[in-house]
C-alpha cells in the first residue's frame, strides 16, 4: 500500500514529551514537604509559642517527608523521560522496527478502562490504554481512537515492549 494512503494518527517526535503530568504531581508533594520542613523556623520568626513544640519525631517526619517527595519526583520524571528520549532517538535513527498489514485479533477497551485495548498485526501484539502512563499511542476505540478490527495500519515500534511509540509510528487507513 502506498505512503500516500496512510494517515498518520500518532508521532512522537510531534508529541513531544507527553508524561510530564505525572511526575509534576509529584511537585505538589515537594512543595507541601518544603513547607513543612520549612514551617519550624518560620514559625520560630513569627514569634508564635504556642505552635513550637520541636521533636525529634518532627524533625525526622520533616526531613522524611520532603526527601522521599523529592526522590520520587525526580525517580519519575527520569523513568518516563529516559523511555522518551529512547524512543525518539530510535526514529531519528530509523531503528525501529516496521510491522504493516491488517489489524486482527482486536479487543476493544471498554470505555471506563479496566483492560488493555489490544490487537495484533503480522504476528505482532500490541496493547495499550487511555489510562496508562506512555509515550507512546494510548488512543482507544472506545474513546475515538482510530483503530478498530477492519483498520490496515503500518507501525514503526520498540522491539524491546511492542508498545506503539514512533515516528510513523502509527500510520492507518480509515476503514
Amino acid at each position: 500500500m502506498g505512503e500516500d494512503h496512510f494517515v498518520k494518527v500518532f508521532d512522537i517526535a510531534v508529541s513531544g514529551f507527553k508524561d510530564w503530568q505525572f511526575p509534576a504531581f509529584g511537585l505538589a508533594f515537594v512543595a507541601i514537604g518544603a513547607a513543612i520542613f520549612f514551617a519550624p523556623a518560620l514559625i520560630r520568626r513569627l514569634g508564635i509559642p504556642y505552635l513550637n513544640f520541636p521533636s525529634k519525631a518532627q524533625t525526622i517526619f520533616r526531613y522524611g517527608f520532603l526527601g522521599f517527595a523529592t526522590l520520587w519526583t525526580v525517580g519519575a520524571f527520569s523513568a518516563t523521560y529516559i523511555a522518551y528520549s529512547r524512543h525518539r532517538d530510535l526514529v531519528e535513527r530509523n531503528a525501529c522496527s516496521v510491522v504493516e498489514g491488517p489489524v486482527t485479533n482486536f479487543v476493544p477497551m471498554p470505555y471506563q478502562g479496566h483492560a488493555n485495548e489490544s490487537f495484533s498485526v503480522a504476528g505482532v501484539q500490541f496493547k495499550y490504554s487511555d489510562y496508562a502512563i506512555s509515550d507512546a499511542f494510548n488512543h482507544t476505540a472506545s474513546h475515538g481512537g482510530p483503530i478498530n478490527k477492519d483498520s490496515y495500519v503500518r507501525i514503526c515500534y520498540d522491539p524491546s515492549d511492542n508498545a506503539v511509540k514512533l515516528h510513523n509510528a502509527f500510520n492507518a487507513v480509515a476503514a
